[in-house]
């Protein structure tokens, strides 16, 4: 996804606006529009790293392929015009959202994603509620039973980065993606354990949701990856698996995703 910390002023491309007003226009817009209206998006585009130059009022091709290349990295269609879809995700993409800080706690158990693109992001209870336990686990390299994930989010909502986004984590075993078992799930997704011992008794604490409602809209944003494969072990692998635990907050990680994606 292009983007940039570029900003400029009036017509050479500021997407600011006065207190309480949007830096967009309502639209609709297309290859051909003229005015304010169009200058303004070109600003935005400008800002967010999509065209370059001026903005300069007319809606000409370099704004459409501009344009076009927002619209594929958001997953919209790619028609290079501008209506209320593409109006919200560039409002969203105005808002910076942010990795949490992460602590590196290196799993040798990972391997290449073989060029498969990351489109999926899966939640897991570790079986615990020992973070201690839980590192030691996800980074065990004796014997055939190794497991990993690329980040584990502790009790105190620390985050820890276990496996490199680039690679493939060991989390998601016998698995498919709405039924799709390739590219397989482990090479085309993030997997997130959450120390908690998943009897749906123990409940997942604030630090957790807090950090999660960091994390998960950071990936999704980053990888662009489609809402409805941000999902639990228990959706990839239903029958064997049933994390994470039924008492688990989804509403809260999908509020903070909406916000950004």
């Amino acid at each position: 996804m292009a983007t940039s910390n570029a900003s400029a002023l009036g017509a050479s491309g500021s997407a600011s606006s006065s207190p309480g007003t949007s830096p967009l226009p309502e639209g609709p817009l297309s290859e051909g529009s003229k005015g304010p209206d169009v200058q303004r998006l070109q600003a935005v585009l400008i800002q967010l790293g999509y065209l370059s130059g001026k903005a300069d009022g007319g809606f000409g091709p370099k704004t459409k392929q501009a344009l076009t290349r927002f619209q594929r990295d958001w997953r919209l269609t790619q028609d290079g015009e501008y209506g209320p879809r593409t109006r919200a995700a560039l409002l969203k993409a105005l808002v910076p959202v942010k990795k949490p800080p992460v602590v590196s706690k290196p799993s040798q158990n990972q391997e290449s994603r073989r060029s498969v693109a990351i489109d999926a992001i899966v939640l897991h209870h570790t079986g615990t509620n020992s973070e201690r336990v839980d590192l030691a686990t996800l980074r065990w390299v004796r014997g055939s039973n190794r497991v990993s994930a690329h980040y584990l989010v502790g009790p105190e909502g620390t985050v820890y980065q276990l496996v490199p986004d680039s690679m493939a984590a060991w989390h998601a075993g016998r698995s498919s993606l709405h039924g799709d078992t390739e590219p397989s799930v482990n090479a085309r997704s993030i997997g997130i354990e959450i120390t908690n011992d998943g009897t749906g008794r123990t409940s997942f604490t604030e630090a957790q949701y807090r950090a999660l409602e960091q994390l998960v809209p950071y990936l999704a944003r980053r990888y662009m990856v489609p809402k409805e494969n941000i999902l639990g072990h228990r959706d990839v692998a239903p029958g064997r698996k049933t994390d994470p635990a039924e008492n688990f907050d989804w509403a809260r990680v999908r509020r903070a995703v909406d916000a950004a994606v």
